[in-house]
């Protein structure tokens, strides 16, 4: 009872280092910031000061005229279809329609009418509302003061800033993958206790996996804790739900179904093949294939591998490390994840402070306020140029082996132990 006491004060002294080292980078950047607003600190934004909300405007831009894959620069139309259809009514606010691309004109307008924005801002903050209900539900960290500090850390990250500056809708497809896990968890410690899981929070959870996978199609790999825990009529039900999300919005585009269907896979095609070269996160990107002299290709494999690794192994993994795993999985594997998918990390950070540590725990913590951090500093390594996202991607990458290799190791032991009864 008392190493257990002792173990809870740890977590406690943990998230304080944690909110310490944090606040620091950020006043850090903040100073830097203030002291030249258009220097390198800035690089958390974009630098195009006619593009704020860059994401949100874009997509209810393109999906005026139910014909998204098939006009404009195309590779930046890889969202699924959901994404369109969810978005259109709010191209009905724009004071303008076109049938075609008119760059750096058109699209931009919507920026300064005042109901486009506020449409925007309304779902901004439904977004958020959902975000942190998820988390708050999810977290168990002593009273609500602790748990609204560690949130207004999150909100204050890097990743956070710069998500809210593009208006993506990375927020609501977090918030949707967030609620799955903490519905499904709760599922289970109702059963542990004998109750009768109730069939609503079940549908519920798999609506939220599929409508993230709709939203982002990566978070479809958050399927596989179904799988670990022999949910098998859940999972059915998740991927009848992801279908349906995938294929009803398809039917509503003015175009033959045919035709869309291959136009998205088209640019799924040119987005994948624009982000060959230029990859912020994963394994192949320009700053480890410049250090390392590896080819893109042979990264790549060792990404592949890597993934088919954790969601073989992760089962194995107690508490946050298991969906930090998953998480890890879910955005280093691609090499197409945009800064603001790093948002997908919060929910096991949260976790993380909700379970009984040791002091050499502090290295986990050093390595979050690292990966949240907002400063935009470039080192150099020889004639290669490490700007800060690469040196969070490694971080990411470090934690990612470390997290695989003891998912490897107890699932061997595991193995071992059974054979040996």
């Amino acid at each position: 009872m008392k190493m257990k006491k002792k173990s809870k004060e740890i977590t406690g002294k943990l998230l304080i280092i944690f909110g310490i080292v944090f606040s620091l980078f950020f006043f850090v950047w903040l100073y830097l910031f203030m002291k030249d607003i258009s220097g390198s600190q800035r690089g958390l934004f974009l630098t195009d000061s006619n593009d704020f909300f860059m994401d949100w405007f874009n997509v209810v831009y393109y999906s005026i005229g139910k014909k998204p894959y098939i006009w404009g620069l195309t590779e930046e139309r890889s969202l699924p279809p959901l994404t369109f259809l969810l978005l259109y009514p709010f191209s009905k606010l724009y004071e303008y329609d076109v049938s075609g691309w008119v760059e750096g004109e058109t699209r931009y307008s919507a920026r300064y009418t005042q109901l486009p924005m506020a449409a925007f801002i309304a779902v901004l903050l439904i977004s958020y509302l959902l975000l942190f209900y998820s988390l708050y539900k999810s977290s168990r960290t002593g009273n609500d003061l602790k748990k609204a500090f560690l949130f207004f850390v999150l909100f204050l990250s890097g990743v956070n800033l710069y998500c809210i500056e593009r208006g993506n809708l990375q927020v609501i497809t977090a918030a949707a993958v967030f609620l799955y896990i903490y519905l499904l968890d709760r599922d289970e410690r109702e059963s542990a206790d004998g109750g009768v899981p109730y069939p609503v929070k079940a549908f519920t959870g798999c609506f939220c996996l599929a409508f993230a996978a709709a939203l982002k199609i990566f978070p479809a790999m958050m399927g596989v804790l179904l799988l670990y825990r022999k949910k098998w009529r859940e999972a059915v039900s998740a991927f009848l739900l992801g279908v349906v999300l995938y294929v009803i919005p398809f039917l509503w585009m003015d175009m033959p179904f045919t035709e869309t269907l291959g136009a998205f896979i088209k640019t799924l095609g040119e987005h994948a093949s624009s982000y060959m070269t230029i990859a912020e996160f994963g394994f192949s990107t320009p700053v480890i294939t410049s250090l390392t002299g590896i080819s893109h290709g042979i990264l790549q494999v060792a990404a592949y591998i890597a993934a088919v690794l954790s969601l073989c192994t992760a089962w194995s993994l107690p508490g946050w490390k298991r969906i930090m795993l998953l998480m890890l999985t879910l955005v280093l594997t691609s090499g197409q994840q945009g800064y603001y998918c790093l948002m997908f990390l919060f929910l096991p950070m949260v976790m993380f402070f909700n379970e009984e540590h040791s002091r050499a725990d502090v290295i986990y913590v050093l390595l979050f306020a690292l990966i949240l951090s907002p400063l935009q500093r470039t080192a150099h390594i020889g004639a290669v140029d490490v700007p800060a996202r690469a040196v969070i991607n490694m971080v990411m990458l470090l934690l990612y082996v470390c997290l695989i290799a003891e998912a490897v190791g107890e699932t061997v032991s595991g193995v071992r132990s059974k054979h040996e009864l």
